[in-house]
Parts: structure tokens; sequence; C-alpha cells
């Protein structure tokens, strides 16, 4: 037997970093240890030992060295006599893993096939019991066994003349009905017949095991022919319920039998699958074998040979090419078994209908089924004469027709292949053929809201690979051309990438075996496997790469503007457009005769895809070509007066027929906002009706709700202003641009309408924009705040709509349009500029407002995208504005408020407000006024970029050594308060963790931090956006054991403080969130002596408030404080255990009429007075002063 281990060393393995079986210990000792299946740990074990194995899926060679082991130690296991049941299923469902990784055909020649073997295999499949489902790896290997088993040299009849005593381990009644007392011969046939007949894994397996059985010569004339009668008797009595182990048994047989044995059947078996009709239904594994059945009966009805008049180029390896001489091709006389010239080949009539069998399955919906069919095809074309193959050839290439599915096409294509493999393809097809494989690569149809065809342009490709190792490179030669431009353009241009990869593949084997495609070697080693992966990198820059050979230039734009412009995924046509922009600078004078032409016609199509890629294109051709006039010396024009008129009437066309209605208009806006910004850019001659209808489009656009088009809108309106509204005669059109855009920004109705008008106010050329600068200033200003600071805002006049709060797109559109303003008008000494000091102010406290948005909405906190553009706004103009024009109370708070949002709770917000600070700090030349500067450069690294600022445990750190600095510390513990009293677990973890090391770290801060932090929180006071964090921040700073310096020091008022502040936050009790999140904070307040019976007072409140959620709060966090800090309170030591018992056995759910005497009774063990509602203690003091 020859060692599989030498026979996979030539196939191609993946290369990756296994290199040997390095868990073999590992696993024998789980072999080893093997457990029953009923055992509780089995699961666990055997998943660890399929996980172990899964590993070398991708390699499976690796085992081979030591199959012989892992197959030996559980063999023994499961030939022992005395093993239970469980555990010998359980050694079958761990070989059966082995087998799934390294495949049975290499497994079984592991198997030992020692006569005494087939005695217990036979019994123990006896035993089984096919309808235990969850045993049937045990089923399956004893089947796989058995294939080897009946494979001895000796006649089956003699086995039984040696009767062995029965084995006790199988000595039982059979379970599956095959008897014991027939012939082993009977016993395995019966057997074959019950496993066939169950439509499971096992049933390949045992088909597998009839093609061993029925094709040995002691068992193929008594058995044969009964089997297959039984199989045709049974599938034509049920056609419905098909046992598809039955039809794989035929299969297998007529695949492994003699032709000798089986022509006898041949007739037969075509007449009875051909009958079943099972290519009618939509049953593709029927069909599939079915396909199987049928090609095995033809190439049994068909001697072995290979056809004499086949093509004969030589040995298809390279190596061997390489090694003979240069007049030695030609096929090896090994391979020469054609029968002698004018041996006549007698085909019988059952191959007609084979063949058509197979060519009706080429148009099979099932993508196994075509190519079992296009395999089938090839073997029973290359044992026919000429003439009959010829028609085979023939009818074939007619599938490939416009009135065919593209199934057909897909079918036809890998027939094509495998006949060109096999050498029956002559060359003198190949004039047919190539028109219709260049339509193959580029095969792309709708159909519905989807497109057919990758699969086609796949297999077309594998046509083209085929033919480059079939062919001598003279016979290719006049396709060339067509075939080497063919692959190149699916190469780059194909949307998808398992296409662009086929043919890059297929290009890279024609240059190496053919030799004869222009540039091979250098379009080859830039269009390989990787740079073909990304498709912008393909249709940008390996396109222009390949478009600098003169060959392929014509052919890649003239496949662009027939079938890319026109695509169906809008992405290609973007791109088909920008590719075409870079080939129009090597191809200028085609792209202005003959291209830009044919757009224009397009645009009059009703195919909206059609319309929007020819805009486009033609948008990316004017600007390339214009740019190719202003450089060219001498002067070169290439677009005519002619042409100039026809684009200048285009937009206008398209407002007559009303192509910017409707859903296809959003297309249409998009488009045509790209064209009018690539005209301007490129300064085309422009009538006044042509920028009016311009300037419509674009109003148009302004105010639809889709984001993509509003901003190619902006960026059409600012390229529009910028070239052709300088003139001094649109004047007047230019004031009442901006007049309407102001008051479209006042729209307090859509937020979208708003955000276009605003956006374009930002584009204004510096010319347009000077006159009005203070109404568009205001208006910018206005629109960046919200409702409530523009009202406070002094400077502004009017009032914004209170529902305009949520609005924080618009507003930060309008911080975004601020700073283009800024940049646009610039800092010159001329008035209306933003030299002038009140205008830069005006945008510097706008800005510094911005910074405090924090509008919350259902998608969560959407003032960060504000403060995101304030902050990049406001890092732009400090660090390019005059430095005379800065104050120090600006720079300062822009500097601390970077560093606020740099520990707050969002991770994009905080990476930003990081990185702009450390940036803003290490600035050169220096920004003035930064307060301890120095230290400052100290804490930042000088490389922005070495810091992750987006993770907590890098940044955290760092912007606590600021807490050492009283000018930054104030609003860095703002920050912080924000990310510790959140929710998120991993940031309260770094964040608290970094603030407490550096507390311990300096202690003598301690004092100062305290003080700021009772400022912050006055100064929030029932602003629960502060608040509500400050609350858990509160109880985890003071429970954290930092501040004990300060708590304990009666002179510090910070406890009395937090406790005065905590209850005026509370007061009321109305919030239920705030109320139950404060009582963690008065519970650490009671390890100051001098608060307890202050902050015990507080706590019998809350068990005694109508809310059972803060009763149930209370009762908890008092008893965990009490049991923590009781013995620094006023509570008498003797009720310590009677308060605990009675605070931890109550329930506090109950009725507040039961639970308030119990509360008081905790008061009287307390020592203090139990709480009155208002009403009873005002009635009580109105019956004193009657008393009176």
């Amino acid at each position: 037997m020859s060692n599989p281990a030498e026979e996979c060393r030539d196939e191609d393995l993946p290369a990756n970093t296994l290199e040997h079986f390095t868990e073999l210990q590992q696993v024998l000792e789980m072999i080893e240890n093997i457990r029953s299946i009923g055992a509780g740990t089995f699961e666990r074990e055997f998943e660890q030992y399929a996980q172990i194995l899964s590993r070398y899926q991708e390699q499976p060679h690796l085992l081979d060295p030591h199959l012989e082991t892992l197959l030996g130690k559980l063999l023994q296991k499961i030939r022992r006599q005395d093993l239970d049941t469980g555990e010998r299923h359980a050694a079958f469902k761990y070989l059966y893993i082995i087998c799934k990784v390294r495949t049975y055909k290499v497994l079984v020649k592991f198997m030992p096939h020692e006569l005494s073997d087939l005695e217990f295999v036979l019994d123990l499949l006896g035993q089984q019991d096919p309808k235990e489902f969850e045993q049937w790896e045990t089923r399956y290997i004893l089947l796989l066994w058995m294939s080897i088993l009946v494979l001895n040299p000796f006649h089956m009849s003699r086995l039984d003349a040696y009767e062995t005593a029965p084995n006790p381990a199988v000595n039982c009644s059979p379970i599956n009905h095959v008897q014991s007392k027939s012939t082993k011969m009977e016993r395995i046939y019966e057997l074959i017949q019950l496993y066939v007949s169950n439509n499971d894994t096992c049933s390949n397996m045992a088909a597998y095991l009839a093609a061993k059985y029925f094709i040995r010569s002691d068992i193929k004339d008594l058995y044969l022919e009964r089997f297959l009668d039984w199989i045709m008797k049974q599938h034509q009595a049920d056609t419905v319920d098909v046992k598809f182990g039955q039809l794989a048994a035929v299969a297998a047989i007529l695949k492994h039998g003699k032709r000798e044995d089986l022509l006898p059947y041949a007739d037969k078996l075509l007449q009875w699958i051909t009958s079943c009709q099972y290519k009618d239904g939509n049953d593709f594994l029927k069909y599939k074998n079915y396909v199987k059945i049928v090609q095995r009966i033809g190439l049994v009805h068909l001697k072995p040979r290979i056809a004499s008049w086949r093509y004969k180029r030589g040995t298809r390896s390279l190596a061997t090419n390489l090694t003979q001489a240069a007049g030695a091709g030609g096929e090896s006389a090994a391979l020469e078994v054609s029968p002698e010239e004018g041996e006549e080949i007698l085909v019988p009539d059952a191959i007609e209908e084979v063949i058509e069998e197979l060519l009706q399955a080429l148009r099979s919906g099932g993508n196994d089924i075509r190519w079992s069919a296009a395999k089938g095809l090839g073997r029973v074309t290359n044992r026919l004469p000429k003439e009959l193959a010829d028609e085979v050839i023939g009818s074939v290439i007619d599938i490939l027709s416009p009135l065919e599915p593209h199934e057909a096409w897909h079918g036809a294509c890998l027939a094509l292949a495998e006949l060109a493999k096999r050498g029956l393809l002559l060359p003198h097809r190949l004039e047919e053929l190539v028109p219709l494989l260049m339509q193959a690569l580029f095969y792309d149809e709708m159909k519905g809201y989807m497109s057919v065809g990758q699969h086609i342009r796949d297999s077309a490709c594998y046509m083209c690979w085929a033919f480059a190792r079939a062919y001598n490179p003279e016979d290719v030669k006049p396709f060339v051309q067509k075939i080497s431009s063919g692959l190149l353009i699916v190469a780059v241009f194909d949307r998808e990438v398992n296409c662009r990869r086929a043919a890059s593949a297929a290009f890279q084997e024609s240059v190496g075996r053919l030799g004869n495609f222009p540039f091979g070697i250098e379009i080859s080693t830039t269009t390989d496997f990787y740079s073909v992966g990304i498709r912008q990198n393909s249709y940008l820059n390996i396109s222009d790469y390949i478009a600098q050979f003169e060959v392929y230039r014509e052919p890649l734009i003239n496949h662009l503007v027939q079938h890319k412009v026109n695509h169906w995924d809008p992405a290609i046509r973007e791109l088909t457009a920008k590719a075409l922009h870079k080939l129009s600078l090597k191809e200028p004078e085609y792209m202005a005769a003959v291209v830009l032409p044919q757009l224009l016609a397009k645009t009059d199509t009703i195919d909206i895809n059609c319309r929007h890629g020819c805009v486009l294109a033609m948008g990316e051709i004017i600007l390339a070509l214009r740019n190719l006039e202003e450089k060219s010396d001498p002067p070169v024009t290439y677009l005519s007066n002619q042409r100039i008129v026809e684009l200048n009437e285009l937009v206008k066309t398209f407002l007559d027929r009303n192509c910017y209605r409707g859903m296809s208009g959003e297309l249409m806006k998009s488009c045509t906002t790209n064209y009018i910004k690539n005209c301007s850019l490129a300064k085309l001659q422009a009538t006044t009706d042509c920028l009016a209808s311009w300037q419509k489009v674009i109003d148009s656009c302004l105010v639809t709700q889709s984001t993509s088009i509003r901003d190619s809108a902006v960026d059409a309106f600012g390229e529009l202003s910028a070239t052709y509204y300088c003139l001094d005669i649109r004047h007047q059109e230019n004031e009442d641009i901006i007049n309407s855009y102001l008051k479209g920004a006042e729209n307090d109705l859509e937020e979208h309408i708003r955000m276009g008008y605003i956006a374009a106010l930002g584009v204004l050329p510096s010319y347009m924009i000077r006159p009005h600068l203070p109404a568009v200033l205001d208006s910018l200003v206005k629109h960046s705040l919200t409702p409530l600071q523009a009202v406070l805002n002094s400077e502004m006049g009017g009032r914004e709509n209170i529902q305009t709060n949520r609005w924080s797109e618009a507003r930060t559109e309008s911080v975004r349009a601020l700073l283009k303003v800024v940049k646009t008008v610039g800092y010159t000494d001329e008035i209306d500029s933003f030299a002038e000091r009140k205008n830069f102010n005006k945008v510097i406290g706008c800005l510094l407002k911005a910074l405090d948005e924090y509008t919350l909405d259902n998608r969560g906190d959407i003032g960060a995208w504000v403060r995101e553009a304030a902050m990049s706004s406001l890092y732009e103009i400090v660090t390019q504005c005059p430095c005379d024009l800065l104050v120090p109370e600006h720079v300062h708070e822009i500097v601390v408020g970077f560093m606020q949002q740099a520990v707050e709770k969002i991770d994009r917000t905080r990476g930003l407000g990081g990185r702009l600070c450390c940036q803003l700090i290490h600035h050169q030349p220096r920004i003035p006024y930064v307060r301890e500067h120095l230290k400052l450069l100290e804490i930042f690294p000088a490389d922005a970029d070495s810091v992750l600022w987006l993770f907590a445990d890098h940044t955290f750190p760092m912007f606590c050594e600021l807490l050492a600095l009283p000018d930054y510390s104030k609003r860095v513990l703002l920050g912080l308060s924000a990310s510790i009293g959140q929710l998120t677990e991993s940031l309260i973890k770094y964040a608290s963790s970094a603030l407490f090391q550096f507390l311990r770290s300096n202690p003598e801060t301690v004092p100062r931090l305290c003080s700021e932090v009772v400022q912050i929180f006055e100064e929030h006071l029932l602003n629960e956006r502060v608040t509500y964090p400050m609350l858990s921040f509160l109880d985890i700073l003071i429970g954290s054991g930092t501040l004990e310096s300060v708590l304990h020091d009666e002179a510090n008022p910070f406890a009395e403080d937090i406790f005065r502040l905590l209850n005026l936050e509370v007061k009321g009790y109305k919030k239920l969130y705030k109320t139950a999140t404060s009582i963690s904070a008065f519970c650490q307040l009671l390890q100051v002596p001098r608060l307890s019976k202050r902050i015990l007072s507080k706590l019998s409140v809350f068990l005694g408030l109508q809310h059972v959620h803060v009763r149930k709060t209370a009762a908890t966090k008092l008893y965990e404080a009490l049991a923590l800090h009781g013995d620094v309170t006023e509570v008498p030591e003797d009720n310590m255990d009677e308060i605990l018992t009675l605070l931890s056995e109550t329930d506090w759910t109950m009725p507040l009429v039961e639970v308030r005497p119990l509360r008081n009774q905790l008061c009287h063990l307390l020592g203090i007075k139990a709480p009155v509602s208002g009403a009873v203690a005002a009635a009580a003091l109105q019956q004193v002063k009657a008393d009176k």
C-alpha cells in the first residue's frame, strides 16, 4: 500500500504557521481517558478533542505520520471485549473526528484489514439501530472499515467455513433485522441494502461500501444484478420519497466497476434512470446523482481511450516544459493509447441520449449539477470519434445564445473549459468562440432587484485559463488582443472581487504559458491577487497604470462607457467617472471627439442609472480636459464651441423634463451637483441661462433630506460662486442669493432645511460675504447656540423657537460654517474682517459657549457633535489667527475646555479633546497666555500620536496630573465627576483609579480639591446633567478613603457643605432616581461623627417615603454603613445588633401604615426623633399655640 504521507507532498497545501502535529501527546492522553457518552464530562472533553484536531482541517497532512498510532489506540479500545457500549460509541465519535479532518479516502488506507476483524465488524454493524441518530458516527466508521475488509483476496464463501465462537463483546441479538444465521455474503448484502435506504450521512458511506463489495469477482455474479434490480424496483415504486443513498450506490458502482462487468446492465439502467424523471423537480440532490449515473453509463458504453484527434500541445507542467528540449514537444508515449489509424469507433445509440441529458443538465439551476455535467461531457467526448465530438462541441457552443438563461451560459462556459483542458476544443473553433467568450466576460443582467452574471464572468475567466494551458501561442495569436484586453478589463473593472482575482489569475497564466500578451510581464506583476482585491485601487490606480500602454487604452475606455456608466450599482458609476477622469489625461482627443458625444446622446434615455452615470462621467471628463488645456503649451482646445453649448443646455433640459422630481430625482440631484462642481472647477464658459439653471438645481438640493446630496450641493455652490459670481453685473443676483439664504437659515420647521442654508452661507466667497459680514455672522452665531444660550446672549437680537432645542446637527453645521467664514474672510486690515476684535471675540465667545452644549435625545448625547466641532474650530482659529487678537481669558477658557472634554465619558469626544489639547500646548509658534505652560509641556508628550487617546487607561493618569495645578483642577474635576459618576464600568475603573492614585500621591492637594468639588456642586445645583453623576461620584470619592483627613478635620466645612447641598438637591423627593442615588452619598457621610445624628435623621425620612425602591435602598445602604462605621456614630452600642436585625429582616415593601411604626421603632433605637410629616408638624404647632 502506498504511503499517503508521500502522496500528499505534491499537493498545493496552504501556507500558515502550523508545521507539525504538536498536540500528539495531549490527544493520545484524551484517547486513553475516553469516558462513556453518558458521563457528565464527556461532552466537554469531546469538544476539546474536536477543537484541537479541527485546527488541522486546512493542512491535514500533518496528521499522516501519526495516523497509525491514533487509529491503533482507538481500535485497540474498540476491540476490547469487556468495553462498555457507551465507551465504544465514544471511541467511534473520536475516530470520526479524525476521519472528518483527514477525509475517509485517506483514513481507510490506515484501517486494519485482517480477516479476524470482518466477523467483529459485521457483528457490531448487526447490533446497530439505524434510528439511533445520536450514534451515527459508529455506523459511519463501521461501514468505512467494512469497505476495506471486503477487499480481502479470499473467496467470501470460504469465510463461512471457518465459523469462530461467538464474540462475547457483541453476542446479542441483531437490532436491524439482519439475520446472523445467514452467510457473511448475504449479511453484508442485507446491511448495504439497509444503510443505502437511509437518507443520512451513513448512506454515502454505504454507497462507497457497495461499490467496493459488488465489483468483487466472486460477488458480482451473485449479487450485482440482484442489487441493481432491487434499487430500480424501489425507485419505480416510490419516486417521491427518494433514497439518495441508493442513487449514490449506483453511481459509485458505475464509477469503480469494470466496464465489461457493467455493460450488460447499462441499457437497463439508462432506461430506468431516464424514466424516473428526477430532473424535472427542484430537488438538486436527486438531479446531481441523476447526472452522475447518466454520464457514467455513457462511459460504460464507450471503450476507454484518448481521442487520437485531440489537440496535442505537450505536457501541461511548466517545469517539464522547461526541462525538455526545444523540439521535443508532444505527448509522451505512455499517453498514446489511441486506436490504430482507420479503426472504426462504434458508438452505441444510448450515447446520443446520454449526451442530450448532459447538455440539458448544463442548463440546470444547481451549480453542482452544471459542474458535474460539464465534467461528464468532457469525459464522454474524449471517447467519441471526431465527427460526433464536433457535433457535441457545436451543441455546447449553441447554448451561448442571448435566448438562453444565465444558468445555461454558466454551464456552457464550464463545459467548454473542460473540453479545452482535455484538448478536445480544436483551434479552428476559436474564431467562433472568442466573441462569445467576450460576451461571457462582461455578462451582467438585472433580474428584478438583483444582478446575475457574477458566476458567468468567473467561469469565463476559467475558460481563458484553460485556453492558456491548452493551445500553442501561434494558435491564439489572432485573438491575443481581444482576450488580453477582456481579461484586464475584468481584472480592474469588475464589481466582484472573486471575478477580478479570477481574471488576474487567468491573465498571469496566459502570460506565462503563451508569452505573447502585450506588456504581459509588467502588467501581471501589478495586477496581482492582493492589488485587485481592493475595488477602488483597481479602478483608479491599476487602470491608470495599464492605460500607459496604448494597446489597452481604448478598450478600457470603451468598456467603461458601454458597460459601467449605466451599471446598476451607484458606487460603480461613481468610480467609473473618477476612472474616466484619469484616463482622459492619457487619451484626451479620443475622449473629446468620441466619448463625450456618446455620453451626451445617452442622457436622453429613460434609464435613470444611465443618465446618472453619464452626467457624473461628463463632469469628470470636462474637468480633466480643461486642466490639460490650461497646462498645454502651445495652447490646445479639446472642447469645441458647439460642445460647450450642448453642455450648457444639459441641466436646463433636465429641468424642462422635470427630471429632478420623484425617487429618481434624488439620483439626478446628486450627479448634477457633482457636474456643476466639476464644470466650475474647470471654468467652463457658461451663459446666464446656464448659471440660472445651475443655481436653481443647487437651491432645490440644499433643502433635501439626504445629507450626501446637501453636502454635494454645498460643495458645488462654493465652486460655482467662486468661479462665476465675481462679476459686477451679478451684484443684485448675489444680494438676492445671500438674503434668501439668511432667510432660509431662520427656518424653524425642518432641521435639514436650516442645515442646507447654513452650510451654503459657510462656503460663500470672500467678496460676497464682506458686504454682509455682520448679518451672516449674527445668523451663524445665533444658530450655533441652543435657544436658551441664544436668549442669554446679550448681543443677540430676536428670540429662537424653543422647539429647535434638539437641533444639534444644525448647530454642528453652523459651527463648521462659522469656521469656514473666518478662514474665508481672514484677518486682513480691511474693514469687515476678523481683524476687528469685535467680530473675532464674537466668534470665540460663541464657540466657547458651544463647548457647553449637552443636548440629549433618544440617540444619546447628541450635543457631543457640537462640542467636537467647536473644539476643532477653536483649535484651527487659535493656531492660525494673529497672536495680538488673542486675550488671556479666551486662551485659558479654550485650554480648560479641551481639558474638561478630554476626561468626560464619550470615547470619541475624549480622544479629540485630548489630542487637540496636547497639540495646542506643543504648537509652534507657541500660543501666548497659556498658564503654567512649562508644567504642561512636562505632562503632555511632544508627539501627540504616541498616546492612544481613545483608551481611558492611557489618558486619565496624564490628565489627573493637572489636578496639581489650581488653574486647571476645577474644570478637570468637573469632567472627572461626569466620567466616574456614570454607568460604564471600565471607564469608572480607569478614571477613579487614576484620581485616587493622584490623591494618595499628593495629599496636600486634597483640601483644595474638596473645596472645588463643593464649588462645582453648588454652581450646578439642580442641573441634573451634572448632579446625577455627581451623586455617584461623591459616593465613590468619599468611600475611597482618600478624603479621611478632610472629613475628620472639624475646621474644614467640606462634609457640612456636601450634606447641605445633598439636602437641597433632593428636596421634595420628586425624582425617584436622584433620591435613590443620593442615599449612598448620605451613608458615606456617616463616617463623620459630628454629622451622624443628622444623617440618621435624613435616612429615617427615606425609610418612610412612599417609593418602595427608595425604602429598600435606604435600608440596605444604612445596614452596610452602620456595619462599617457604626463605631464612630452616636448610636448606642447595646442597640446595634437589634438595629441591624430590624433593618435586614423587615420587609420594606410592605404598605406605609405597617412600615412607619417599624421605622419609628428604629429611630427610638438609634436615639433620634422619629420624623413627622409637614402637615402633622403644623397641626401640632397650631395646637401648642392654642393651648398657650
